[in-house]
């Protein structure tokens, strides 16, 4: 992007056009690429000053954008002197409290003071207090680039400085349409998804992504956001932009559009984000590990009427769902939209809101209600939370529970549970009146009873001797105590574990 000062648009009608560069400054451009080819191994202070004398009144924002573009894509700038062992901001701060000087004589007292301050030579001094401002770096390596190549890089620049403030970007797109979501959302961008009205078949799908001038706060970082996903909107073989943007010094709202036909102005560039992904992927291998359910990302889009959304994730148990999206940059209306669509197609869905990118709005978040299932957090996930929300989605219907304990002789607990969504708990008050809680078994009377028996045929004297006969039914040591034996371990070895019969069985079955 360029500085906003070197912004140039044509205003008429209240349509905006950013003044594009063309064939006319293709000498312009090829210019400057000479000045800087020719500057390498130079101070950057000798190619500003060749530079100015390229500037007059009327193209002075185009030879400052391209430079800006070069400086970003093309020049590396070193420091002439290894500065590794004494540090420039250091040396001027030494020298400035030392006061005005005013006389040769007393400069050069104050550098002397400073050497031997840092035990360096004057020289050294004198090299180093200024050898990290830009002017006094060297030009290292200029990259190639041709004219035709600057002032389409210069174009895509413009363009992003004046989408960067806009209230609305609104858009479509032919093709492209994976990336341009995913970097919707790896950029946290505040979005909405509906069809084009008007026609009678269905119509285009457009994306609406909330300007940096709608928010209170950190609009530069959410401007820059949007910046970045215009590279992945150009990409597409045919496209369609609508930015409101509003002039801060009238207060007047500009329309600025353009489409695929304007494509030959752009290059063919993919910008840079720096994604991190750590949250995401914790989010999924902790949720996997918790709840044993399937957890898919990026999930089909939701279609709710006219709009639609992308959630993050598809977490299913089963023929159970739950969506859930992680929300970046948000508003409280955003946030209440996103909902009321969500409810129209009756899709259950938890919504996660970082509360960094939304603070101004935190103090109001009470203002959503609680059944929206929206979770707010600022460092971490509160997953204890997150699980909840999902176990309760997740649930089957626990009136089938009574047909598939029927059909066991020896239900796990646990594994029923799990299958069911529900708490273990919840599985011991649902057993029928013949069975018996066993430790993490509930077995059947006439099963316990077969059990016992065998038992009572073997007399077992150590632990391993009723192992054959508890593998056998597929239930564990801790229903020895429900049949009347206790285990006393002698060592850490369930070989030296012995077996001790304490009540009959009359006892242990009233």
């Amino acid at each position: 992007m360029l500085p906003k000062d070197l912004l140039e648009v044509r205003k008429y009608k209240g349509k905006m056009f950013p003044r594009f560069a063309g064939e006319r400054e293709y000498p312009l451009a090829e210019q400057i690429i000479g000045i800087f080819k020719a500057g390498k191994g130079k101070k950057y202070g000798s190619i500003m000053a060749a530079l100015k004398k390229v500037e007059n009144a009327r193209n002075y924002r185009k030879v400052r954008g391209f430079v800006r573009v070069i400086e970003n894509f093309c020049i590396e700038k070193v420091c002439p002197f290894d500065v590794s062992h004494l540090d420039p901001v250091k040396v001027r701060l030494y020298l400035f409290e030392r006061g005005y000087v005013t006389s040769k004589k007393d400069r050069q007292q104050v550098i002397e003071l400073a050497a031997r301050y840092f035990r360096v030579s004057p020289m050294d001094v004198e090299k180093v207090m200024f050898a990290d401002m830009d002017e006094e770096l060297v030009v290292a390596e200029v990259r190639e680039i041709s004219p035709d190549e600057l002032i389409r890089l210069y174009n895509l620049s413009l363009l992003q400085t004046a989408i960067f403030n806009c209230l609305r970007l609104t858009f479509w797109t032919s093709s492209n349409h994976k990336e341009i979501f995913r970097r919707i959302k790896w950029l946290g961008l505040m979005y909405e998804l509906y069809e084009e009205e008007g026609k009678d078949e269905e119509g285009k799908i457009l994306i609406s992504v909330t300007g940096a001038a709608s928010i209170l706060k950190m609009t530069r970082k959410y401007g820059t956001s949007i910046a970045k996903l215009i590279p992945s909107i150009l990409k597409a073989d045919e496209w369609w932009i609508r930015a409101e943007i509003l002039d801060e010094n009238t207060n007047r709202i500009y329309l600025l559009e353009l489409d695929y036909r304007q494509g030959h102005l752009f290059p063919e560039y993919d910008e840079r984000i720096e994604f991190d992904s750590s949250l995401e992927e914790e989010f999924e291998r902790k949720v996997r590990a918790i709840t044993g359910a399937e957890v898919i990302r990026e999930p089909d889009v939701i279609k709710a009427g006219r709009y639609a959304f992308i959630p993050d994730f598809l977490v299913r148990r089963g023929e159970k769902e739950v969506y859930v999206e992680i929300v970046g940059f948000w508003t409280e209306e955003y946030l209440k939209k996103k909902m009321e669509k969500i409810r129209q197609v009756n899709v259950p869905l938890i919504v996660i809101a970082r509360e960094e990118y939304g603070k101004e709005y935190c103090s109001k978040k009470r203002g959503i209600k609680a059944d929206e299932d929206v979770i707010f957090f600022s460092t971490k996930i509160p997953y204890n939370e997150v699980i909840r929300r999902i176990n309760l989605y997740l649930r089957a219907d626990i009136s089938e529970m009574s047909f598939d304990m029927e059909e066991k002789e020896v239900i796990h607990l646990k594994e029923l549970a799990e299958e069911y969504g529900v708490s273990v708990n919840e599985v011991a008050e649902k057993l029928p009146k013949d069975y018996v809680l066993a430790g993490a078994f509930a077995i059947k009377k006439e099963i316990l009873d077969e059990i016992a028996q065998k038992l009572e045929e073997i007399k077992p004297e150590k632990l391993a001797d009723a192992a054959s006969v508890l593998e056998r039914y597929g239930v564990g040591y801790e229903v020895l105590p429900v049949l009347g034996y206790r285990i006393k371990w002698v060592g850490l070895s369930e070989e030296d574990a012995i077996v001790v019969k304490e009540l009959d069985k009359s006892s242990r079955i009233e």
